[in-house]
């Protein structure tokens, strides 16, 4: 028996996040306070870029200590972020403390404000996977999905 390798897409290429399905972004930090803060997009496409189509930027803090093991579940059709962690029987409750629109700019950059007024921006990075965001004068680093 003879073994033909197969040519196609490698398989970590194949992970990579794709405009053409949409991404989600999402960062985590912390707030002033020392909670956790988590920052996410909505869907960003292919209109999102070549038609400047608005992303918003959501900023929720969670209202309760998460432990190591927590999980972000990503759901694409609803555009949300829920924050869960092993063995809870609810996901940690969150509150929005802002939101932003923000247009794309070129360059894998898209920037906008809040409604607060405070300036939003952030940058796709290495094929989509990574996501840089600065929020007013703070930075934080997450990935896309």
């Amino acid at each position: 028996m003879v073994t033909v390798p197969l040519f196609g897409v490698h398989p970590a290429l194949s992970e990579l996040p794709s405009i053409n399905d949409g991404i989600m972004c999402v960062a985590k930090g912390k707030s002033e306070k020392g909670g956790n803060i988590y920052l996410y997009t909505s869907l960003i496409d292919n209109a999102s870029m070549k038609q400047k189509k608005p992303v918003t930027v959501t900023i929720n803090e969670s209202m309760t200590d998460v432990v190591e093991g927590e999980v972000m579940v990503f759901n694409k059709q609803q555009e949300t972020l829920t924050v869960d962690a092993f063995g809870a029987a609810m996901p940690p409750e969150m509150q929005p403390v802002g939101m932003a629109t923000t247009t794309y700019q070129g360059n894998y950059t898209f920037t906008g404000k809040t409604k607060a007024g405070t300036p939003v921006s952030f940058t796709l990075e290495n094929n989509y996977r990574i996501f840089k965001i600065k929020h007013g004068d703070k930075s934080f680093a997450g990935s896309c999905h």
